[in-house]
């Protein structure tokens, strides 16, 4: 029985998790590309039918309206995967239980350039080992159990949603913080309840036209200071209107 390191015992069932849901991508790949693609294109399911609509006339000579009830042909084109979704496979969890038996104990220095070198240890990763039977009673035998988690980062999240708005025919829903950072940030200071036509006038002349400008101008208690003196009211009512801004710009009524 050929010997390994104790590092890359445990490395295989990673690797062996990883190399499956290669393969289960590979045969999603492949469903895709026979079934929903031709020659590069989406292949689509066409469906023809016929659809009653009313269409309003003025008659010129008598200038009366009149509702004339038509038949007109309708054609819809969907893209077959989303009508039959492609089977995704995906390994969210997997739990492994193995024993390992301890050959020849090794250790070797532990080398970086971040941690310094009172903390640095040694590492066992080099001792030598092989898989033992779990029931097999021996003090040099260590029973290991690993519990593997798929975690999706959040940049492919949003990627798989805005896909599959896609390939269904819908407008992506999805927005990137930044999109919605800048909306929030485009809101009219109109919008802060409490400032009329008149009083945003005022605070445009000063240069704060949107809802995050007037978060930026009232920071401090000087520039609430100056505000109020601008616009001829109370420090208190710009705070008011500071905090209705927080919760416009978070989203919140």
């Amino acid at each position: 029985m050929k010997l390994l390191q104790l590092g890359q015992l445990f490395a295989l069932p990673l690797q062996a998790a990883i190399r499956a849901q290669n393969l289960a991508l590979q045969e999603t790949i492949s469903f895709i590309e026979e079934f929903g693609m031709e020659k590069g294109s989406a292949r689509t399911f066409s469906l023809r039918a016929e659809r009653i609509v009313e269409e309003r006339k003025i008659d010129p000579e008598t200038g009366e309206s009149k509702t004339e009830i038509k038949e007109k042909p309708l054609e819809l084109s969907i893209p077959l995967l989303a009508l039959v979704p492609p089977p995704v496979m995906q390994l969210q969890e997997m739990d492994v239980e193995f024993g390992v038996e301890i050959v020849e104990p090794r250790t070797e220095p532990i080398k970086s350039s971040v941690i310094s070198s009172a903390l640095k240890g040694a590492s066992l990763a080099p001792t030598l080992a092989l898989f033992s039977p779990l029931g097999k009673s021996n003090p040099t035998t260590i029973r290991v159990k690993m519990k593997i988690t798929r975690d999706v980062p959040e940049g492919m999240a949003r990627l798989g949603d805005v896909l599959v708005d896609l390939l269904s025919g819908k407008t992506p829903s999805a927005s990137t913080g930044a999109q919605k950072k800048q909306a929030e940030s485009s809101l009219p200071v109109e919008k802060i309840r409490g400032i009329g036509a008149e009083t945003a006038d005022l605070l445009k002349k000063k240069g704060i036209a949107t809802v995050m400008d007037l978060i930026s101008a009232t920071k401090t208690n000087e520039g609430v200071k100056e505000l109020a003196k601008t616009v001829g009211v109370s420090e208190r009512r710009i705070l008011g209107w500071r905090k209705k801004a927080k919760l416009l710009a978070e989203g919140e009524k």
